[in-house]
């Protein structure tokens, strides 16, 4: 078992020391127990590593049919006797991983027409809609993740091993952070490629800036989400401290807002994720409706693509990211990567299809159709 967390824009990494013992949840029966297990391993001063799969809101809200479960709880819990600063891990070796769709672009088309019957009904006004793309990779996962984590430096990198499960996390979008009294969370919606071109390449920035669409998408969920917050908040606190602001990494430009209030300083983690699991950017608005729809149509589990990996301080201080961009390995280097994108009325399909594709990049391999 392991845990790691690195923030490879201001050049920082976290690691899990001292393994203690590992808790799960695999129905809702099991949650409120776990859930104590993850506060009396707090308050006796140790560390809490965090795998959250998508499919834990199955177990949260019983409006949402739940999946066949599989081998994989989906909450997973690390506890280490502490955390130590080290040194980033560093990689010059060039990924070797094979990419493959498991979705063709007709039937992709055919799922947003779909949506769209959906959101011309009003049932929804927005649908995170996703597909897998099935990895397969000859490299040690510890070596694929430095690989890949190198060239696309992000704040809210992961890796994590819990028994034969390999996490490999690029996320560049916070889903919670919980500083003593206050949570703030960091909602990407809208995104454009990164050109080679210098000149293309300020204007796809320029152009995702200026975009009505994208604007009015990043506010649906930023709504969303000071409304997911304020049945935590103090009242009032609520507050939006940034708006569109478009974000630079290696394959794509993204626009970003944040959004922070005040909740009581002794405000558990159960609490905030049964207010605000999974983050609002990768279900779509309204929230249960939306995940309604992506249950019906994405016959496969998310697993922990579109769930949260971070960590829990003795302190009750939490950081988790939205795992987008996000592989699952098991150990024999086969494994899942999911890519997808809101989609609203005036979507055009093939656009979507090919921003799936801009964010694959991040996999430095071409995407092949099984």
């Amino acid at each position: 078992m392991y845990g790691r967390f690195e923030d490879r824009l201001k050049g920082y990494a976290l690691e899990m020391q001292g393994y203690v013992g590992h808790i799960q949840a695999r129905s809702p029966e099991e949650l409120g127990r776990a859930f104590e297990q993850i506060e009396h391993a707090r308050q006796a001063g140790h560390w809490v590593a965090l795998a959250l799969d998508y499919e834990l809101a199955e177990l949260f809200e019983p409006r949402l049919p739940a999946r066949e479960q599989t081998q994989h709880a989906p909450l997973n819990a690390l506890v280490f006797q502490g955390a130590q600063e080290v040194d980033l891990w560093d990689s010059q070796v060039v990924p070797e991983l094979s990419v493959q769709l498991q979705l063709s672009q007709q039937n992709y088309r055919d799922a947003l027409a779909q949506v769209q019957q959906g959101l011309q009904a009003g049932d929804f006004y927005q649908i995170n809609y996703t597909m897998p793309l099935r990895i397969q990779s000859e490299m040690v996962p510890r070596d694929l993740y430095t690989a890949l984590a190198t060239r696309h430096p992000v704040a809210y990198a992961a890796y994590l091993e819990i028994g034969d499960r390999h996490i490999l996390s690029l996320s560049p979008e916070l889903f919670l952070e919980k500083r003593g009294n206050i949570v703030r969370t960091r909602p990407m919606k809208g995104t454009r490629p990164r050109d080679t071109d210098p000149v293309q390449d300020q204007q796809n920035a320029q152009e995702l800036q200026h975009s009505i669409k994208d604007r009015a998408e990043n506010l649906m969920i930023v709504d969303l989400l000071r409304n997911d917050l304020g049945q935590v908040a103090r009242t009032g606190s609520v507050q939006t401290t940034s708006l569109f602001d478009v974000e630079q990494y290696a394959s794509v430009w993204t626009m970003t807002s944040s959004i922070q209030a005040e909740v009581d300083p002794d405000c558990r983690l159960e609490t905030l994720l049964r207010a605000l699991f999974p983050c609002g950017s990768i279900t779509g608005a309204p929230k249960l409706a939306a995940m309604q729809c992506i249950r019906k149509l994405e016959p496969q589990r998310r697993g922990i693509y579109c769930g949260s990996v971070g960590y829990l301080s003795p302190a009750g201080d939490l950081s988790l990211n939205v795992s987008i961009r996000s592989l699952e390995l098991d150990m024999h280097g086969q494994g899942v990567f999911g890519v997808g994108g809101g989609i609203v009325l005036d979507s055009d399909p093939d656009q979507e299809w090919l921003e799936c594709l801009w964010k694959a990049r991040v996999l430095q391999a071409p995407v092949t159709l099984t």
